[in-house]
């Protein structure tokens, strides 16, 4: 479907979103969160995929899992949230089976506070490292910025309150599927914030491990317009 086609189709939207705004369930929260979401591989697929059918505005489908995840981020049935695809931002509800699209716009036209889980991120040239990596990984850093989700967030500060120089956080196979998905892999390390403070992480098999504090950037990623994985 072309863009100008694509956008004229969603232009309908506001209307029957206002049409339907009566109905909506009254235990559902229906605001905005502050932040842009950045779609995995497979959700961007799926969205394509919409898009790209005779009716790009109903039902995206979502499995247990996939709806999980956006809860794990505090997007709850009801709530609308933005992200990107095709260069247009899409203002996206999430619904009790999947999500749908409920706007779309040019990008200059719309805010968000920040981009969850993943985003591109500045280098860092002086980091002091805790500890060695495991042999056999692919020790790659990623210039990307990870966002935890509140409660991996408090296991890392509490590890780190007990054992400042050896941190090592165990995931549930739910925390570490939300990094697969992202594609960071055991070895890999990216950066994360924490109470206002840049760390590096690596992936492991089981978990994750502090491996150091970024303390200066020093060369800007170039920006991408897309962010998206």
């Amino acid at each position: 479907m072309k863009i100008r086609e694509l956008i004229g189709s969603l232009a309908m939207i506001a209307v029957l979103a206002l049409a339907s705004k009566a109905m909506a369930h009254s235990d559902h929260n229906h605001s905005t969160v502050p932040y842009k979401w950045a779609l995995s591989k497979n959700l961007q697929v799926k969205l394509d995929q919409r898009l790209d059918s005779a009716n790009p505005t109903a039902l995206i489908g979502l499995n247990f899992l996939e709806q999980k995840k956006l809860e794990h981020y505090d997007i709850n049935v009801g709530n609308k949230f933005n992200t990107e695809a095709r260069g247009i931002n899409f203002l996206m509800e999430r619904t009790s089976a999947g999500m749908k699209i409920v706007d779309g716009s040019r990008i200059g036209k719309v805010s968000y506070t920040d981009q969850v889980p993943i985003k591109k991120a500045r280098m860092f040239s002086k980091v002091s490292m805790n500890s060695q990596s495991h042999v056999g990984h692919d020790h790659a850093v990623l210039p990307y910025e990870w966002t935890f989700g509140l409660a991996t967030q408090d296991k890392i500060v509490r590890r780190m309150v007990q054992n400042e120089a050896n941190v090592f956080v165990g995931l549930t196979a739910f925390e570490q599927s939300v990094l697969e998905e992202y594609d960071i892999q055991p070895g890999n390390t990216f950066q994360t914030t924490i109470q206002g403070h840049k760390f590096l992480i690596e992936k492991t098999s089981s978990g994750i491990k502090v491996v150091g504090h970024a303390d200066a950037p020093s060369v800007a990623m170039a920006p991408d317009h897309n962010e998206n994985m």
